[in-house]
């Protein structure tokens, strides 16, 4: 009868300890819940409708990128008072930053496309050689 009373003590000290850690799951979803619910209204917020449309947009092409933008946005907001609302031009413009793209300016002559960078260097080129 000892053991049968010992055996009973650990089964319920286990389903104690159990039911603790669901508790604790189970607050932490919901504290995660409401983060995630706050940070959607401020990005509803901050953001207009057109980046707005942007922003889902890349999460189905590029989830990795529009988490990192949703991230830059709210911590411009939450941690450094950033109170301005930010049009699709400006989350191209964080989204060109994070990849590493520069701006391009192409200019098209005689149904050939070329970099601005491209046509200025041929320009001035052309232009040393021709005072020459």
């Amino acid at each position: 009868m000892d053991n049968e009373t010992e055996l009973a003590m650990i089964r319920r000290k286990k389903m104690a300890t159990l039911i603790k850690r669901e508790k604790a799951a189970k607050a932490s979803n919901e504290r995660n819940a409401k983060v995630k619910a706050e940070h959607s209204k401020l990005l509803a917020r901050f953001l207009a409708p057109d980046a707005t449309q942007y922003l889902e947009g890349l999460k189905k092409s590029e989830p990795a990128i529009a988490g990192r933008v949703e991230e830059l946005v709210l911590n411009l907001v939450i941690n450094r008072g950033f109170r301005q609302v930010l049009n699709q031009l400006d989350i191209v413009y964080i989204v060109r930053q994070l990849k590493g793209e520069g701006s391009r300016i192409r200019i098209q002559r005689d149904g050939e496309m070329t970099d601005f960078s491209d046509y200025v260097r041929e320009t001035t080129k052309n232009g040393s050689a021709d005072s020459n």
